[in-house]
């Protein structure tokens, strides 16, 4: 082969090679690269989805337990509160009939105790498996 039959070879695939062909492979190259990061991106988002579902579905049992202590807890404390308010209203009544105030002043201060006293503080004092096996036992008294 001549230098003049390079130069022909040179023209001749220049004139077969579509026009762009060197940018087609490297744009095909770029949305190959493009797609590959489109299906990580999808991956990482699919994954922290269902992280965030895990962690919403943690919240919503915490929450639920939470709300069962607290009903089961309310409905029992404000039961005993009744039934010893009763009795401290029977013990007023009793030293109203006897002119007896001192008895009249210590039941208006048990009442008032009774009164003032949290029923949440146990869930300042408690840790949530000491809650569920408290709701589970029904007893709600600290040990």
């Amino acid at each position: 082969m001549s230098d003049n039959d390079d130069y022909e070879l040179a023209e001749w695939e220049e004139a077969d090679a579509p026009a762009g062909a060197g940018n087609a492979g490297t744009a095909a190259i770029e949305i190959i690269g493009k797609v590959f990061e489109y299906a990580r991106e999808k991956t990482i988002t699919e994954r922290e989805i269902k992280r965030y579902r895990a962690m919403r579905d943690v919240a919503i049992t915490e929450i639920t337990e939470r709300y069962k202590f607290a009903h089961a807890l309310m409905k029992k404390t404000f039961a005993e509160r009744r039934r010893v308010i009763e009795k401290q209203f029977e013990v007023i009544d009793k030293g109203l009939e006897m002119h007896d105030y001192q008895l009249v002043n210590m039941g208006l201060e048990h009442i008032t105790a009774i009164v003032k006293d949290n029923p949440f503080k146990l869930f300042q004092v408690t840790t949530a498996p000491q809650r569920k096996k408290m709701l589970e036992d029904g007893d709600f008294s600290i040990e």
